[in-house]
């Protein structure tokens, strides 16, 4: 029986300001109220955000941040990441907010309680560390540093999957209902919808035959009409997808909480390549002198490391549509913002790098991305369109149906494409807070892995256009690139984000 001594926690306690272009800050972090009987700890924070919202109203949804913590030993190089309750009641959130913990513990959610819109500034949140369970003893030292990510949630139910209009007219390659020239309804039909494309990056099942879509009830990856992955992410069931696509802030700070020999696999130095700028090194430290933009120096093993360091997943290209057209009907030819309306003056900036970056001739009453025309050679900080906005209407600000922001351009969304079989095999398992030795994801059921971590890059694909390409790649339906695989390039047109499904919440 191990002995029982107080938990020794030195007081040194980092706090990781992530999604630091859109504000999300965590502070005043500590830890109390030690039950060394049960072996648990409260970490103790306030969290803050800008631009929130929850509705009962359509869309009926509201926006989160996902909150995990890490930990490593004093005088300890390695991180871990800190198993949080998996019960919801027994942690405390604060006035104004509510805590929905998920079933592995790799995090919470946190969002407000009640309809309303603004900022937030909740204080004193309590989340309760199970410090037993991750085996430490009640005398180990340890340092903290909680982290947090701005979500939107996603709600269950039917869409449409590309956008046909009955009469052969659709985006290029985009997916399609196999017996008529219409988009596919994804519902819970008993007979899976069959959809198929034609693109030269597919494989000749999504081309031919095509495969069938069960909303609630996976995909028939071979079209013989029995569903053969249930847990695959067709979009139809409820997710939390990332409010924004991942910063340079936020990539940097995980990059810093890798070894020696794992961040020169998953980062590297570069000097205003497309206005990503990173310097540093593996026994220095990563920074970013323009932390608020997107990341976009990435590839399929950079973002699944990620999803997986941070306990999410990749999302699928199914998702990604779901995710922009909500449950509207399609629109022919529709950008992120529900219609064809695109500004084509180059984007003049303002104070350019910083945290206010802003554009000064945003167009007014007229969807805003930033793609070849406008492009201000490079990305721009993540959120820019909601913020310079004149109206501040869904099309002025590029927002999807549900509120995430630049699914249409900036960067291309690396995702999970259902043209190939290492696609279609994903499970939508979730990532475990933890890498291999070399710094790459080791969920051994996603896209690219080689049973063990994930090596290649087979089953990824690319969504949703970038600074550097034409408007008709930004259109939610183009599927030229879905099923293309993706390298780390010196471009800089690579980049994305994660999600979580909301079936692994536990709600009470």
């Amino acid at each position: 029986m191990r002995l029982k001594f107080s938990l020794i926690i030195i007081p040194i306690i980092l706090v990781s300001l992530q999604s630091l272009s859109n504000n999300v800050q965590v502070a005043n972090v500590s830890l109390i109220g030690q039950n060394s009987t049960e072996d648990y700890k409260f970490i103790k924070c306030d969290i803050s955000w800008e631009n929130s919202w929850r509705t009962t109203a359509s869309p009926n949804n509201w926006d989160a941040v996902w909150v995990f913590a890490k930990y490593r030993y004093i005088n300890g190089s390695t991180w871990f990441h800190a198993t949080l309750s998996d019960s919801t009641t027994v942690h405390v959130a604060p006035t104004g907010a509510e805590i929905s913990a998920v079933s592995d513990g790799k995090g919470i959610f946190m969002f407000r309680d009640s309809d309303g819109g603004g900022d937030n500034a909740f204080t004193n949140a309590k989340l309760r560390w199970e410090y037993g369970v991750d085996g430490l003893a009640d005398n180990d030292s340890v340092e903290i540093c909680v982290f947090a990510i701005e979500m939107v949630f996603v709600p269950e139910g039917e869409y449409y999957l590309g956008d046909w209009d009955g009469s052969g007219h659709s985006s290029m390659y985009s997916l399609r209902d196999t017996s008529t020239l219409a988009s596919a309804l994804i519902d819970t039909s008993l007979t899976p919808i069959e959809a198929m494309a034609a693109n030269s990056y597919d494989d000749t099942q999504l081309e031919g035959v095509g495969i069938g879509v069960d909303g609630d009830g996976g995909i028939d990856s071979n079209g013989d009409g029995t569903i053969d992955n249930a847990n695959f992410p067709t979009g139809y069931k409820g997710f939390y997808c990332m409010k924004y696509e991942i910063s340079q802030g936020q990539y940097v700070a995980f990059a810093n909480k890798l070894s020696s020999s794992q961040s020169p696999n998953k980062i590297v130095a570069v000097s205003n390549s497309y206005r990503v700028n990173v310097s540093g090194s593996a026994s220095t430290t990563w920074a970013s002198t323009t932390e608020n933009r997107a990341y976009t120096n990435m590839e399929w093993g950079d973002l699944t490391s990620y999803a997986d360091w941070s306990g999410l997943r990749p999302l699928t290209e199914l998702e990604f549509e779901k995710a922009a057209r909500g449950t509207n009907n399609t629109v022919l030819y529709e950008y992120a913002w529900g219609n064809t309306t695109l500004y084509g003056t180059a984007y003049t900036m303002s104070s350019d790098g910083t945290e206010s970056e802003g554009i000064t001739n945003m167009g007014s009453n007229i969807g805003n991305c930033n793609w070849s025309t406008v492009d201000p050679a490079g990305v721009v900080r993540c959120g820019i369109f909601a913020a310079n906005s004149v109206n501040h209407t869904r099309e002025e600000t590029g927002a999807s149906f549900y509120g995430i922001m630049e699914l249409s351009g900036n960067a291309y969304e690396l995702c999970v494409t259902v043209g190939d079989p290492a696609g279609r095999n994903y499970d939508g398992s979730h990532g475990d807070g933890e890498l291999a030795s070399t710094g790459n994801a080791d969920e051994a059921n996603w896209p690219g892995s080689n049973g063990s971590e994930v090596t290649g890059r087979a089953g990824s694909g690319m969504r949703g256009g970038s600074r550097n390409y034409t408007s008709t790649n930004c259109r939610i339906s183009n599927r030229q690139y879905a099923g293309y695989e993706a390298a780390r390039s010196t471009t800089s047109a690579f980049g994305g984000r994660c999600v979580r499904s909301y079936s692994t919440i536990t709600v009470y």
